[in-house]
């Protein structure tokens, strides 16, 4: 009876120590963006589709919440989701691997907000390339007013050498997130942050 007793703490002291050794990460760009920097325009009616491209920690098996901020640049609404994708090296591939509910945008000031979508133990691959994005694309006609947002950015450098900001100017079509290479400026990143654990 004593003999088993300390072979199952013993067990949980394994276990334990296994868990501690591969903590749960966060990929943030925050700390290197100025706070005022933004790359525009994200939204109506060209420019439909923006993200992150990024690469899973060593030791991370699943993808949590992750979020962006953005500033109001005119009057209006528009209704996104969060995505994420694997990536290919030139655009997203194969099926979604979380899409958010619908979330109606709609700011009547001149601040940055953080937008979050809650993705929760996405499975993904230490070492691997996934694109976290936002996109109007499935919902393109509930766009109110042309309207659109500025994206916290990172400009100079290579704030998180990972990945980099990439879009699409798809005009509302969502098939072409899988079909055409996005496009990015190269090194420079978004304000972006996103939860990792194993």
């Amino acid at each position: 009876m004593h003999k088993h007793a300390l072979l199952l703490a013993t067990a949980c002291t394994a276990t334990f120590v296994f868990a501690a050794s591969n903590p749960a990460l966060a990929i943030s760009t925050y700390k290197q963006w100025d706070g005022s920097s933004d790359v525009v325009p994200f939204g109506c009616p060209n420019t439909t589709t923006y993200g992150q491209v990024i690469t899973i920690p060593a030791g991370q098996t699943h993808l949590g919440k992750f979020h962006f901020s953005w500033i109001n640049l005119n009057t209006g609404s528009m209704v996104v989701r969060g995505e994420v994708y694997a990536w290919d090296g030139s655009k997203a591939t194969g099926s979604a691997l979380y899409e958010s509910k619908p979330k109606t945008i709609s700011f009547s000031d001149g601040v940055y907000h953080k937008v979050g979508f809650r993705a929760t133990l996405v499975p993904v691959t230490p070492g691997a390339q996934y694109v976290i994005f936002a996109s109007i694309d499935k919902d393109y006609e509930q766009c109110q007013n042309n309207y659109e947002v500025g994206w916290g950015f990172i400009p100079s450098g290579d704030a998180y050498p990972g990945g980099s900001f990439v879009y699409q100017n798809n005009g509302g079509d969502e098939s072409q997130w899988t079909i055409t290479p996005w496009t990015s400026f190269g090194g420079p990143d978004v304000a972006f942050k996103v939860a990792t654990s194993p």
